[in-house]
């Protein structure tokens, strides 16, 4: 668009398109391996359990998405092997969750994968750039910000 009604409409609206960018890139290196980008956020979680296991509302308090079904997505990572389900021995009615060997070794692979598109997606920004991008990002996210 040429025309925006205001500054502050160009700026949601180039955010949202910028995210759109970056979540196909993502979905490209994704596709070879099945998940989603959803799905690959809640394996970075579990990876950085370091082998430990976590319950599913601990992990959807952690999403990007908040939105997302963990649950859901969380079956369809089960079913490809890449996490499983674990009986906690303390609460019988409590379902943890760990990560695979099979879903670290995936975790692993696409992140060297997602790193390496994060750099040439940023590759035109200076350090110094992208520290005042994501100060100005970090206030729009303020909890005093819907």
């Amino acid at each position: 668009m040429k025309a925006f009604a205001s500054e502050a409409q160009k700026l949601v609206l180039n955010i949202q398109y910028t995210a759109s960018v970056f979540h196909a890139s993502a979905r490209t290196v994704l596709k070879p391996h099945d998940i989603t980008p959803e799905q690959f956020n809640i394996l970075r979680i579990l990876r950085g359990q370091h082998g430990k296991s976590l319950a599913l509302c601990d992990i959807s308090s952690r999403m990007i998405d908040a939105n997302s079904n963990a649950s859901r997505l969380l079956d369809k990572l089960v079913l490809k092997g890449l996490a499983a389900r674990v009986s906690c021995p303390e609460d019988r009615r409590r379902v943890d969750i760990t990560l695979t060997p099979e879903g670290l070794a995936v975790t692993h692979d696409v992140s060297q994968r997602m790193d390496a598109l994060v750099e040439r997606l940023v590759a035109n920004l200076s350090d110094d750039d992208m520290h005042a991008i994501n100060e100005r990002l970090d206030h729009l996210n303020t909890p005093e910000n819907p």
